[in-house]
């Protein structure tokens, strides 16, 4: 048999073909579950370029293939995996600054605080965005002696992440988020469009029989959530909501617009298969999750002054909509 951890030039004609499958056959050894890994790690190039989707069909006539498989596949597979940011992207940029707290622009796949579990695989080089702006103030000469957690956005979720200078600052700001005083609007893609153009989700998030985070019956165990959206653009394969936070729950928004139908792009979590239209394309798969925080508003904890930072929308989230019109 020869060698699999090889450098290996093919040349395949199977128009329509899955690459992971025709990979799976042409190479003796090559499990379709390894050919799948492969393709995923951003080892498999076709025509010279790279392919991240296995299910992605051959081109028409004879494809030139490149597998290079001469570092293995679980090593490039978890690289992938855990950089999920792309090199020329920060980790954060800072929106707002003061002597009482920060806010930043936090990326995708980046943790928004320490993550305690036993066992993470996080790489220790990405770290979470307090450890990396106090790496970045001392660069700047200062003298960060306390960076202060006061909410979280989940990993694959960017924009505005809020933390206190202080821990007089850290209680009054927490106090806002808790009694939900603070305000926070994101944009977000979502695979199908609602019904209506303006609305409020209100329920309650449990688990449902999976164990997953859900919206239940109002007598199951639970928190209250109210979600208000607007559909700012109604696209082809979907929509364009701007969501307004009421109440602050872990996965608020994926859970409740999974609920009445329309899941947000690149939630693999609560996200749905969608079948198209007869008459419109599949969906493109999204990138990344397409949920961005997109302003934070809050009073300052000294001046009382209101605050309003705005993030920016990613590239990446912008030129995903530009797929779905």
């Amino acid at each position: 048999m020869p060698e699999l951890y090889t450098l290996h030039r093919l040349s395949l004609a199977a128009p329509g073909e899955s690459l992971f499958a025709a990979l799976s056959t042409a190479l003796p050894g090559l499990s379709r579950h390894l050919a799948r890994q492969a393709v995923t790690a951003g080892l498999v190039r076709v025509d010279g370029a790279v392919v991240l989707q296995p299910k992605q069909a051959l081109p028409a006539g004879t494809a030139r293939i490149e597998c290079d498989l001469r570092h293995g596949i679980k090593a490039p597979l978890r690289a992938r995996i855990h950089d999920a940011i792309p090199p020329a992207e920060k980790p954060f940029t800072i929106v707002y600054e003061d002597r009482s707290l920060v806010v930043v622009n936090k990326a995708f796949g980046v943790l928004s605080a320490p993550q305690h579990q036993a066992g993470s695989m996080e790489p220790p080089e990405r770290g979470h965005v307090p450890e990396l702006l106090r790496r970045a103030f001392r660069k700047q000469g200062k003298d960060p002696r306390f960076i202060g957690v006061v909410h979280r956005l989940d990993k694959d979720t960017s924009g505005c992440l809020c933390f206190a200078l202080s821990r007089e600052a850290q209680r009054l700001i927490a106090a806002q988020f808790a009694s939900h005083a603070a305000g926070r609007t994101y944009r977000c893609l979502v695979t199908r469009a609602p019904r209506k153009d303006e609305d409020t989700i209100i329920g309650t998030i449990g688990r449902d029989q999976d164990g997953r985070r859900a919206l239940v019956d109002d007598d199951d165990p639970g928190k209250q959530t109210i979600t208000h959206f607007r559909v700012l653009h109604r696209l082809r394969l979907g929509a364009e909501l701007e969501v307004r936070l009421e109440t602050g729950r872990t996965h608020q928004i994926r859970v409740s617009l999974a609920a009445i139908g329309c899941p947000v792009y690149g939630d693999r979590v609560y996200g749905l298969r969608i079948r198209p239209a007869r008459d419109l394309p599949p969906p493109p798969k999204a990138p990344r999750l397409m949920l961005h925080a997109h302003v934070l508003s809050l009073d300052h904890p000294i001046t009382g002054a209101r605050i309003e930072a705005v993030s920016p929308i990613p590239p990446a989230f912008a030129d995903f909509a530009k797929l779905l019109r």
